[in-house]
């Protein structure tokens, strides 16, 4: 088994999702944090924040959304990587709620562990900085973006 120090953060609503991800990723040699809510995600954020660099979030996710855990840990971590999931909205929901091409990753619910594993390792090498959390689209985002389901 590959070991490496890059952490992920995986937020979800549903623990079994939560366990499956953290073990296919631990599989793949990374460390793995998770949180089911927004407040257990900033939490182990919180406590793990030198130690994370990609956060993989459930775009649809009871009291905040998966865009919102998103913004909080950028402002608190502006290098950190993002990557969206979801079994029920697609990527065009990221572009509706403001969030450009360059900075969408997505992965759509199922996916193999390949997958998840190619988006992850993608988006970790990539040197890319994330643009989309300037003032004038945040307002935007936290205003005009109905709750994903």
């Amino acid at each position: 088994m590959p070991t490496n120090t890059t952490g992920i953060l995986v937020v979800d609503d549903e623990p079994p999702v939560i366990v499956l991800v953290q073990r296919l990723l631990q599989r793949a040699g990374y460390t793995v944090f998770g949180g089911f809510d927004h407040y257990t995600a900033m939490d182990m954020f919180d406590a793990h924040a030198s130690e994370i660099d990609l956060l993989l979030t459930d775009i649809s996710l009871p009291g905040k959304t998966g865009i919102e855990i998103a913004r909080e840990c950028l402002r608190k971590k502006p290098s950190l990587k993002v990557l969206f999931m979801s079994g029920y909205v697609g990527a065009e929901f990221l572009n509706y709620v403001g969030i450009p091409n360059r900075d969408r990753h997505f992965l759509a619910k199922p996916f193999r562990r390949s997958t998840l594993v190619d988006h992850v390792r993608q988006i970790l090498a990539s040197t890319d900085q994330i643009f989309w959390l300037d003032r004038e689209r945040d307002e935007g985002i936290s205003k005009g973006a109905p709750t994903p389901r």
